[in-house]
């Protein structure tokens, strides 16, 4: 697939270099959209984490790209599995800047080429860590595994697609932009440490609200943006079949987007009125519970729009066009990226549910929109692909061997990326000191819980060992410490007092006993009295506005 050399630089390799620093330029924008996703869809508790972790990993990624990452995916070696270490450091650049990367898409300079697939390896990490450790795991263990998997797991699979002495790439399977390198190589990792980890407290669950959803528009708007350099990119030149693929992404996001808010849509019910048959109108159910008990009260429901399905929507058809990208893109088939968002959206949407029928948390279902998304991508660029870039098409173009090429690709991956990440995470999690969850003895208490027959056998059980263990009781008193600890969020556990939202750290340490019905009547009286607008009849009439933002954070915090 590629070849590096020194030769004189054309005006062609200048142009299509040029090209490729504007799709490393959109790049980033795709670190900080998804970053804002996931921020905006986790808890308040742990929104902070899930923005900062795309940055904590990249010095690691970085520093592994240049020392010998890049070498491993990209120099020439006797074997089909890993590269050599010729390109390490960038010691091919020594003698001279001039020298280009090319394969049978295009020729670019070795430095362009550096960059664009470092920022790709940066991505596909902002892509699969916060996920991986969402609202229940450790930010230090997981940075010692960001690091194992740069190097063990990520480059390996990258060497395997897009090496011309790749394994896969000498068994024909195809990939434009990284279905397989990148998005079932991040869904597949996260449901393996989701599976490490175990499930999230319930008690974290209730009354689930999410951070910011406003953050969720706002980085689905820039993580578009950034994909169009994401995929146009690994065209290496700048064509008449470039603006094209930028089309033919445009395309998928959108139908998947409407396919999936659709399909949500159908099951979004949710109670909203109550019909009051005895006036014959409609109202509140709080208008109506005030009538009376004698009124006849019928609940109504109503189906709502949900930004998060839009969004969810349009970076599941993102995924899904990504290993299709140019071999699907020209301009007699601007149908097939529809059919691609269609596809994945649909079954994306559908393995969402997945999650419960395993019992695999996967909090931010990451192996849902990238894992499967990556699947359904290769698979259908299996069937739909052209005759474009040397490649010998799909079963559009008659070659009925692609589609099992690609699911012998897909399924090698899968199994690749699951097996190392349990196997790691298994030895990290051994380490002292390097425990993965925060509540290190959440998933031990479970196991003896459903070990137990009922939750009477499961108390006298826990009073049998306490009593037998004498002086080893205050470890007892440890499991109930960490499981505090994880419940008030990762925020709080990781960072020096450094939250998303100045107010967190005044709500956790309000005392919700203060805040009793009993307290806020003596607060009210208090404070009506000072100001005489209490009255004995009516109640407090007419409060402040800053009471009132008081009361709503009490409210919160005793929420939460």
């Amino acid at each position: 697939m590629s070849s590096v050399g020194v030769e004189s630089v054309g005006l062609e390799t200048g142009i299509n270099s040029l090209y490729l620093l504007l799709c490393t330029g959109l790049l980033p924008l795709v670190l900080i959209g998804i970053a804002l996703f996931y921020s905006g869809l986790t808890q308040r508790r742990s929104a902070f984490t899930m923005l900062a972790v795309p940055i904590l990993i990249s010095p690691i990624i970085i520093l592994d790209w240049y020392i010998w990452g890049y070498s491993l995916c990209y120099a020439t070696a006797s074997n089909k599995f890993i590269g050599s270490l010729k390109f390490a450091v960038l010691r091919q650049l020594k003698h001279s800047m001039k020298q280009t990367y090319t394969n049978t898409r295009g020729s670019v300079l070795v430095m362009n080429h550096f960059l664009f697939n470092l920022v790709f390896k940066l991505i596909c990490g902002a892509f699969t860590f916060p996920g991986c450790i969402a609202e229940r795991g450790r930010v230090l263990p997981m940075l010692l595994f960001a690091f194992i998997w740069s190097v063990i797991i990520y480059n390996p699979v990258t060497y395997w697609f897009w090496n011309v002495n790749g394994w896969l790439y000498k068994m024909d399977v195809l990939d434009f932009a990284g279905g397989n390198c990148i998005h079932i190589v991040c869904g597949f990792t996260c449901l393996a440490y989701s599976y490490i980890l175990g499930p999230r407290n319930p008690k974290a669950l209730y009354n689930y609200r999410h951070s910011n959803t406003g953050y969720l528009v706002v980085g689905t708007f820039l993580l578009t943006s950034g994909w169009v350099g994401f995929v146009a990119g690994c065209e290496y030149k700048f064509s008449y079949n470039s603006i094209p693929i930028m089309v033919s992404t445009i395309l998928s996001a959108s139908s998947a987007a409407v396919v999936w808010a659709t399909i949500d849509y159908i099951f979004s019910k949710e109670p909203l009125v109550v019909e009051n048959d005895a006036l014959g109108q409609d109202s509140d159910l709080a208008s109506a519970t005030s009538k009376g008990s004698n009124a006849q009260k019928k609940i109504v429901t109503k189906r709502k729009v949900s930004m998060i399905s839009v969004t969810s929507g349009i970076v599941s058809g993102l995924v899904v066009v990504t290993p299709g990208g140019g071999y699907i893109s020209s301009n007699n088939d601007f149908w097939k990226p529809i059919i691609f968002g269609i596809v994945g959206a649909a079954l994306s949407n559908l393995s969402t549910r997945l999650k419960y029928y395993f019992n695999i948390d996967d909090a931010l279902d990451v192996f849902a929109i990238h894992g499967v998304a990556g699947i359904v991508g290769s698979l259908l660029t299996g069937i739909f692909a052209d005759k474009l870039y040397d490649s010998k098409g799909g079963w559009a173009a008659g070659h009925w061997k692609q589609f099992g090429i690609q699911l012998l690709g897909l399924v090698v991956t899968s199994a690749y990326v699951f097996i190392m990440t349990v196997i790691f995470l298994y030895i990290i999690d051994l380490i002292p000191g390097c425990h993965l969850r925060i509540d290190k003895n959440y998933n031990r208490r479970e196991r003896e819980k459903k070990q137990s027959s009922n939750k009477d056998e499961h108390m006298e059980l826990e009073s049998q060992v306490s009593a037998s263990v004498g002086e080893k009781l205050p470890e007892d008193s440890k499991q109930d410490y960490w499981e505090q600890v994880e419940l008030l969020g990762s925020d709080n556990y990781e960072f020096s007092s450094e939250f998303m939202m100045d107010f967190i750290e005044f709500i956790k340490v309000i005392r919700p006993e203060d805040y009793s019905d009993v307290r806020n009547e003596e607060i009210l009286l208090s404070h009506s009295e000072s100001v005489g607008q209490y009255n004995s009849g009516n109640g407090y009439e007419q409060a402040p506005e800053a009471e009132f933002h008081s009361r709503k954070y009490h409210q919160m915090s005793i929420n939460q």
